[in-house]
């Protein structure tokens, strides 16, 4: 199924956008801890003008639901639901950790290796990290388990021999780097907007998205675990 789909990510230190159009990924990514705010609908903007598209003639609005940092989530989604809103298109909300899990495969895979599982830990601060293991089917990242926001001690509980180990929690932890010593792979890839649209693709193919107004964050520290079934899993 051809699909047009416009993608936002500001779960983290990262800010970015993307416009999947029919498998073809045009994306502005930017390191950026502050300034989302200017530059979300400027980007958005862009991306819409070179590929010569009106936004209602998009199929949906991804977004990275989170858990990340407050401030940044908020940014987002307020950027996502007025863009909807405006437009009369669906959401599809994908979360924050399995999109980085997806992003580190990519790059790994890039580099000629590969990963059957892994731990994602990413700095929640507070000496705590949003954390999840998944496993790899079939060139996807799924889930197994909750999210949780922890202990880096805890975090590093879950990884298993050979798992890989993704995100920044691994670097600013000194339990997470000694447990993570003797995995194979060892990366530090932020979530992408590109990212979030592959993953939002096929559940937008098996539902009809979520109305604008159900485009809300998870922080985790509201509650301790996710939803079972959150995760996406492509068809």
């Amino acid at each position: 199924m051809n699909m047009k789909l416009l993608a936002i990510e500001t779960a983290f230190e990262s800010c970015s956008v993307a416009l999947s159009l029919d498998g073809q990924v045009l994306q502005r990514y930017e390191h950026a801890p502050r300034g989302h705010a200017e530059r979300l609908l400027p980007w958005v903007q862009a991306l819409l003008a070179d590929a010569g598209l009106a936004l209602p003639a998009l199929d949906a609005v991804a977004f990275s639901r989170g858990p990340g940092s407050f401030t940044s989530l908020r940014i987002g989604i307020g950027v996502v639901q007025g863009l909807a809103w405006g437009a009369d298109l669906p959401v599809v909300p994908v979360s924050s950790l399995q999109a980085t899990a997806q992003r580190s495969l990519r790059q790994v895979i890039e580099d000629g290796g590969n990963a059957r599982a892994c731990v994602v830990a990413m700095d929640a601060r507070m000496d705590e990290v949003f954390a999840a293991r998944f496993e790899q089917v079939d060139g996807w990242m799924l889930p197994v388990g909750a999210e949780q926001v922890c202990a880096p001690a805890v975090a590093a509980g879950l990884l298993a021999d050979g798992d890989a180990a993704f995100g920044n929690g691994f670097e600013r932890y000194p339990e997470l780097a000694t447990a993570a010593a003797n995995q194979p792979l060892r990366v530090n890839h932020w979530p992408d907007a590109a990212v979030i649209a592959a993953l939002a693709e096929p559940w937008l193919e098996a539902s009809h998205g979520l109305p604008a107004e159900q485009a809300q964050p998870v922080y985790l520290r509201d509650k301790v675990a996710d939803k079972p079934g959150e995760g996406r899993r492509p068809a």
